[in-house]
């Protein structure tokens, strides 16, 4: 229970901090008032995911996807945009926890899968990508590959539903949107935060 605490503000303490980053972009700014409703946001699902993991060398891990995740999703929301700026710090801070958590876990073989993971999202959402370059961006495509990691350390099962969920949760967004007579038919609809909150949900339910 401690460490799971300790994920839980952790992650909002990281979250907190990575906000100045959508600030690098002038498209991708947030409101500065959603500062701590993201860091709280982060740390409360850093909290649920951690109490349902089994292995406590994947909590920095759930901790990790509920920080980037949180901020990529709010930018991603408002601006359509997926920053490289956090994409790069989200790889190069999720790679040394993957051997971090292989290493303590004796769960190399797991590094194995999270590399097949990776570049099997990438490779799936790059071909979308270029059949419909106006529906999906290469922010999109890069988000692919480091929630790839994640889904192909925690399984197969796992991995399917990043896939899957992640198109699922974006088509229900783009029809809210259509409902709600905010967009046309033509409308480009923001795919980062059903990626996400699909990876996350099949990080910690489904590995």
């Amino acid at each position: 229970m401690v460490a799971v605490l300790i994920t839980a503000l952790a992650a909002a303490a990281v979250s907190y901090a990575l906000f100045a980053l959508a600030g690098r972009d002038p498209r991708t700014v947030l409101p500065e008032r959603a500062r701590l409703p993201l860091a709280l946001l982060a740390g409360v699902l850093a909290g649920a995911g951690g109490s349902v993991t089994a292995d406590g060398w994947t909590l920095p891990l759930v901790g990790c996807l509920a920080a980037f995740g949180v901020l990529l999703g709010a930018i991603d929301a408002r601006a359509k945009l997926l920053p490289n700026a956090v994409l790069v710090r989200f790889t190069a801070v999720t790679i040394p926890l993957l051997l971090l958590a292989a290493g303590a876990g004796g769960s190399w073989a797991g590094l194995l899968g999270a590399a097949a993971g990776a570049a099997a999202l990438f490779a799936v959402y790059f071909v979308l990508a270029l059949i419909n370059p106006a529906g999906m961006g290469m922010g999109d495509v890069k988000l692919a590959a480091v929630l790839g990691l994640f889904g192909g350390w925690a399984g197969a099962s796992a991995w399917l539903g990043t896939l899957l969920g992640g198109f699922l949760l974006g088509g229900l967004a783009g029809v809210g949107v259509l409902l709600f007579r905010r967009g046309s038919r033509g409308s480009t609809f923001p795919f980062g935060p059903g990626m996400l909150l699909a990876a996350f949900a099949s990080f910690v339910l489904l590995a």
